[in-house]
């Protein structure tokens, strides 16, 4: 069993964050988990973990600055450099057409997705490259950066291939200094983010996959998994695809 790691899980709270915790702690042990939330930190205490792995949970909304600023501070000053990071933190999925373009939304989403991330990397990224030990990022994005967008998701699609950008930057700029920078790009997963997404477009999204449904956090969290593991040490700047075959590239 693997152990002695340092997580950071930014967005644990989320339905794919304590899924991906939870495989986790049977994965590592004597590990640490640093677990990010935004509202609420009930479902994270729920937690039980086991084999000498234990838990840390910050709060931080990443909107604000200062307070991803605090998160860095907190986990600096605890000296719990994480040797592995995930990003899952994400807005509420909205449709958005051209007509409802909304700039000062869009600002509230990079903020979530993109500069929070870049900002934790910027303090943290130099000494997981350092160690030279294979140290892992994994950000989840969407399989909208997959070959043709669905329709009216402008913002979102904007968001994330962003979000695509800065993997694939970085993976190159660190190729070769024994870092693993990839991601995964799932299709529609079904979770609380979908909760003022119309039933309707839920229904019709599962309607377009192969085996007729969407995606759920188990489909998802073996491939994160996969990648924060030894065995992807081959691989830097990947995007694993998981759409059940709905985009194919």
């Amino acid at each position: 069993m693997n152990s002695n790691k340092t997580f950071l899980i930014l967005g644990a709270s989320s339905d794919l964050g304590l899924a991906l915790v939870k495989k986790l702690n049977d994965q590592y042990e004597n590990s640490v988990f640093c677990l990010h939330y935004n509202s609420s930190d009930a479902s994270l205490k729920e937690l039980e973990l086991k084999d000498g792995n234990t838990a840390r949970l910050i709060k931080a909304d990443f909107t604000s600055d200062e307070e991803v600023g605090s998160l860095i501070k907190t986990l600096k000053d605890e000296d719990l450099i994480p040797t592995h990071i995930v990003h899952l933190p994400a807005d509420k999925l909205h449709y958005t057409r051209l007509k409802d373009y909304d700039q000062e939304h869009l600002e509230r989403n990079l903020k979530i997705q993109v500069y929070s991330f870049v900002q934790i990397l910027k303090a943290f990224l130099p000494a997981m490259v350092k160690r030279k030990d294979h140290n892992k990022v994994v950000a989840v994005l969407s399989s909208v950066v997959l070959g043709k967008p669905p329709r009216s998701m402008l913002e979102y699609t904007m968001v994330k291939s962003m979000l695509h950008g800065v993997i694939r930057q970085l993976a190159a700029d660190n190729e070769g200094k024994l870092i693993n920078i990839n991601s995964v790009s799932p299709s529609m997963i079904e979770t609380r983010l979908l909760s003022e997404i119309d039933p309707r477009i839920i229904e019709m999204a599962a309607g377009e996959s192969p085996e007729s449904r969407n995606a759920t956090v188990d489909d998802v969290v073996p491939s994160i998994c996969f990648l924060l593991s030894e065995d992807s040490n081959y691989l830097n700047g990947v995007n694993i695809n998981i759409s059940n075959g709905n985009v194919i590239i």
